[in-house]
């Protein structure tokens, strides 16, 4: 019987990244709609809705699901794939209308892999920066 033996530090980093979990699409969508980093922005729902898709793609993330919980909230979840260096990344932004001219944004983003010590992190800047644009 043929036996592979690993070098015990890939015994270690694959035992790491078993134990360490990954996300998908499903988890990602059941965080709490108030997880993540937000931003208020000025405008109204559709407008801002509008500029948060476009500021998504132009992120370099591909829009795996969108949906409208309610008629003042909506959920797009976009994903980064994987790369040399990265297993890749899911990020969900959630639209929601405050008031009247006001909607609050919010960026949250998940390493496919926990262990994953070379993906970006954090979205939500580029994000932010990609709608401010937009919407100007």
């Amino acid at each position: 019987m043929l036996a592979l033996k690993l070098p015990p530090v890939l015994a270690w980093m694959a035992v790491a990244a078993l134990a360490g979990g990954c996300a998908s699409t499903g988890s990602i969508k059941n965080e709490p709609l108030d997880a993540g980093v937000s931003r208020a922005f000025e405008g109204s729902y559709d407008h801002v809705l509008r500029a948060a898709r476009e500021a998504t793609t132009a992120a370099g993330l591909a829009i795996d699901s969108y949906e409208a919980v309610d008629s003042t909230t909506s959920v797009i979840v976009a994903k980064k794939g994987a790369s040399a260096f990265s297993w890749g990344e899911l990020v969900r932004v959630v639209v929601q209308k405050t008031d009247a001219g006001h909607v609050m944004v919010r960026v949250y983003t998940a390493r496919r892999l926990a262990t994953n010590i070379t993906a970006k992190g954090d979205y939500s800047d580029t994000i932010f920066q990609n709608i401010e644009l937009s919407l100007k």
